[in-house]
């Protein structure tokens, strides 16, 4: 079973290649959201024309509908005409979202609009929720004689009445439209999939499975800012725990996963007796991530797992990744952290990646590689079980050593995202854009080719701030991880210049 704080995409459609390239397609095109619950604040000041503001009303909510967004707006049986008009209104409308559990909340000025009940509705709901702003264009030429909406220079005293309350916010490229407009039904499909990420990152848990590893300073993190920061709780668990666990689980769950590994990868190398250790392992992790309810997994990899258990870990966390538990290496909770947002707003899994090696023939080229954990659906070509060569080669022997997974990337672009803490509740993410590329050389492990535009000035920033590690996940994201980030307060460093998206943010400069 997954948690609910997972990253919420559709497992099944991924067992297929066909329908795997189809979910990349409606995720570049903004399609992967399903009915995510947003409230809708229909803002109207009296004295403007009310069937303007009723009319329209329910073309936002359709538009809405449109974008596999579940509409939460109050009817005329909660309101006047079913619009917020009054502080009073505003109270019964954050009633309806607070009831209604909404991720984020829309508000339109449907005419000039009120500030301050629109605002009142959104904070009170909840002062944390994504906002997204927009007014509603004019039917016509202004005259004398016909209705006029004056959403234009409304939507601007609702912006200033959010920023009073320091309320974060975003607002359509054309901030002032129309419902029916392709840019405003893409706004919303974005802004969906922030809300989503937003909402599943707050509150996550997420499983430490044994110490960082003792060299490896660069994974160190504060569980407490992390609960402090975003309500995430990090839930340690020994080694020992999980070892013993594995040696009583269901015979029959061990056949199952033990049959499902063997059918879809390439075991030749590998013996029996080390993929029923590998099936093992993946059922007590289910089981532990069932009990505790983890969103995520950050789990010491090496070496006590080839030494006191006989295997390597990296083929069973690549297909937790692939059932929406992402699964960082070598204890990288701020690993997991990235991971589960580029997950939660493409809809795919992502992958934990080295910054590893420069091309030696491309400039702007560099290896995105690690030993041996990408998940499986991000490569439609043969995967199979293999070897920690690393480890194999600095201990002299294979045994223990078998149990990462082995597989390219599929070309085409890819979001690299990762977070750490800079200093004290100081959060930051590095955001880079990049392609996947056919490139000479093949290394073992899990790996892929990725062209960016300037690597010397991405290279740049990461030694200034950032660890070795980063998520990296299909499609270009860039924006929406912007946007996600900013709702989460924490800072943006982008040193390449992003794909541009359908929203802008509210933040002041």
């Amino acid at each position: 079973m997954v948690s609910q704080k997972t990253c919420g995409y559709n497992l099944k459609r991924l067992k297929s290649k066909k329908l795997y390239k189809q979910f990349l397609a409606q995720n570049a095109r903004g399609e992967m959201t399903m009915n995510v619950p947003i409230g809708f604040v229909p803002a109207s000041r009296t004295i403007f024309d009310q069937e303007l503001a009723i009319k329209v009303r329910g073309t936002v909510i359709e538009a809405m509908r449109k974008a596999n967004i579940e509409p939460v707006a109050p009817g005329p049986d909660l309101t006047p005409n079913g619009l917020v008009q009054t502080p009073e209104d505003a109270a019964k409308t954050a009633r309806l979202f607070k009831g209604q559990n909404v991720k984020g909340v829309v508000i339109g000025a449907l005419n000039f609009g009120n500030e301050i009940p629109a605002a009142m509705a959104a904070c009170a709901a909840d002062r944390d929720l994504p906002v997204m702003i927009f007014g509603v264009g004019e039917e016509g030429l202004l005259s004398r004689d016909k209705s006029r909406r004056d959403s234009f220079c409304g939507l601007i005293s609702i912006a200033t009445a959010l920023r009073h309350r320091r309320v974060r916010f975003a607002f359509p490229k054309r901030a002032v439209c129309f419902p029916g407009d392709e840019g405003f039904l893409k706004a919303l499909e974005e802004f969906a999939r922030i809300c989503l990420a937003v909402s599943s990152l707050r509150g996550a848990v997420y499983g430490q499975i044994g110490p960082r590893p003792a060299d490896f300073e660069t994974c160190a993190f504060d569980e407490i800012s992390l609960l402090r920061n975003f309500g995430i709780r990090v839930v340690p668990l020994p080694l020992t725990t999980l070892f013993s666990r594995a040696a009583y689980v269901p015979e029959a769950r061990i056949r199952e996963v033990y049959s499902e590994m063997e059918r879809t990868l390439d075991r030749s190398r590998v013996s029996d007796y080390d993929l029923s250790r590998m099936a093992r392992i993946e059922v007590a992790l289910s089981e532990l991530i069932e009990e505790n309810a983890l969103s995520g997994l950050a789990i010491q990899c090496w070496t006590s797992f080839q030494d006191d258990y006989g295997i390597s870990p990296c083929l069973v966390m690549a297909r937790l990744a692939d059932r929406g538990i992402p699964c960082a290496c070598e204890v990288d909770i701020h690993g997991t952290m990235s991971m589960h947002l580029l997950a939660s707003l493409s809809g795919i899994p992502s992958a934990l990646a080295d910054w590893n090696n420069r091309h030696v023939m491309l400039e702007n080229c560099f290896s995105a590689w690690h030993c041996g954990v990408f998940p499986p659906s991000l490569s439609s070509v043969e995967k199979k079980i293999g070897l920690h060569d690393i480890l194999a080669e600095s201990t002299g022997t294979e045994e223990g050593k078998y149990g990462t997974i082995e597989l390219r990337l599929d070309n085409g672009p890819v979001t690299m995202a990762r977070i750490t803490e800079f200093k004290p509740d100081d959060f930051r993410i590095l955001v880079a854009e990049g392609e996947v590329i056919e490139a000479a050389g093949e290394p073992p492990g899990s790996h892929g080719w990725v062209e960016v535009s300037d690597l010397d000035m991405l290279y740049s920033e990461i030694l200034r701030g950032f660890p070795h590690h980063t998520a990296i996940a299909m499609g270009h994201l860039g924006s929406s991880v912007l946007l996600a980030s900013y709702f989460l307060g924490m800072e943006t460093v982008t040193p390449l210049s992003l794909r541009e998206g359908a929203l802008e943010s509210g933040a002041s400069y």
